[in-house]
């Protein structure tokens, strides 16, 4: 089982240049998520399915892994 961990800004925006790339490739009326009554930001269940198995976004997860494993003391 995957563990939580925090990630730095540009982790997070590694994720959503791929994720971006994703959206550009869909029709422009798919529905992709909506905004909740407090104004975030929620994915559809599909959309979400499409980011983890994207290879952009696999890779930049992958990198990020990899950097911390290089990081842990041995």
């Amino acid at each position: 089982m995957a563990s939580e961990r925090r990630l730095e800004a540009r982790e997070v925006e590694a994720i959503f240049r791929a994720f971006a790339e994703i959206m550009r490739e869909l029709p422009p009326d798919t529905e992709a998520g909506w905004l909740d009554a407090a104004g975030d930001l929620r994915l559809a269940p599909d959309i979400g399915r499409k980011l983890r198995t994207a290879r952009g976004v696999r890779d930049v997860l992958r990198q990020i892994r990899e950097a911390e494993k290089g990081q842990e003391p041995e």
